[in-house]
């Protein structure tokens, strides 16, 4: 009732507005004369019931719409259900069909591949007896071969036996033919290996008698130009060069004194340089060798043979 209520809420508040306003009017109507009075109170009065009987009577109107409603909510309501029902027995009833079905399937499916498995041993079983006999020819087939190459084989054994022994007199005379013709050309051999050694023994010792003359010639020319102070000029040539490329560090102690060990190639480029003993610290010790690389190609003496590859020089800017 409660939902039929808001549908017609409208018409319901008309009635409830216009039987109050009859209530007011016949509340105002005490205020008149008797006369009046009694002459105004039975319509309204009149009115009034009528009034109340009309919203009865639309009441229970409504009341009976409500209930034909909640009637119709019901019966759908049940027809739902009902369609629902059937909706599930038939959706069981499919499943419980399409179930079958899948079991007539699977049951054929099984029945075919066990005829299939029927079929494919049958196949192999054929097989079998068909490999079995190739089998049987083959065997026979390379009996015959067999036999065939056996006899084939004696036979060449014994070709091979007369060839063999043909080739082996053939050999014999080769062999005794080659012995002598090495021997020959062993005594031809042994005989230019003497000529050969007697030549090379004269040159080596030509070539031993010339390099004595130049070492002799290099040595004299060496210790004529260390007499005549050559070897000197070249190194101080050397320590100029090195001094003039050496920039003096800080924390330099005076007196600087070091031993450098310098490794050269023919034309002065420096290769390798090492500080010995030396009373200055690792800076100076560093810069030094620094100088020596900057310095490269050392200069190169006047007189080759005073070319020394490793040097030991002095270095001492002070002194």
């Amino acid at each position: 009732m409660g939902g039929f209520l808001r549908q017609h809420s409208v018409g319901v508040t008309f009635s409830v507005v216009l039987h109050g306003a009859l209530v007011l009017a016949l509340m105002l109507g005490i205020t008149f004369g008797p006369a009046q009075r009694q002459r105004q109170l039975a319509p309204v009065i009149e009115a009034t019931v009528v009034d109340n009987a009309a919203i009865e009577r639309e009441m229970r109107r409504l009341e009976e719409l409500e209930q034909a409603e909640l009637r119709r909510r019901q019966e759908e309501e049940r027809q739902a259900r009902e369609a629902a029902e059937r909706a599930r027995r038939e959706q069981e009833q499919a499943e419980q069909r399409a179930a079958e079905e899948r079991r007539r399937l699977e049951e054929e499916r099984v029945a075919r591949e066990q005829e299939a498995a029927r079929e494919q041993e049958r196949l192999r079983q054929l097989q079998r007896e068909r490999e079995e006999a190739e089998r049987r020819q083959e065997a026979e087939r390379r009996a015959r071969e067999e036999e065939e190459r056996r006899r084939a084989e004696e036979a060449r054994l014994a070709e091979q036996r007369r060839q063999e022994e043909e080739r082996r007199r053939q050999e014999e005379e080769q062999r005794r033919r080659a012995e002598e013709e090495a021997r020959l050309a062993e005594q031809r051999r042994q005989e230019e290996e003497r000529r050969r050694r007697e030549e090379e023994e004269r040159r080596q010792q030509a070539e031993l008698e010339a390099q004595l003359a130049r070492e002799l010639e290099a040595e004299a020319e060496r210790l004529r130009a260390v007499q005549s102070g050559e070897l000197e000029a070249y190194i101080r040539m050397i320590q100029a060069r090195i001094e003039q490329n050496w920039i003096e560090p800080p924390g330099t102690p005076p007196g600087l004194r070091c031993e450098v060990n310098v490794v050269q190639i023919p034309s002065g480029d420096v290769i390798d340089v090492r500080v010995g003993q030396c009373n200055g610290n690792d800076a100076v010790v560093r810069s030094i060798e620094a100088a020596v690389r900057r310095a490269s190609p050392l200069p190169l003496p006047r007189v080759p043979s005073l070319f020394e590859r490793n040097l030991i020089l002095n270095f001492c800017p002070d002194c």
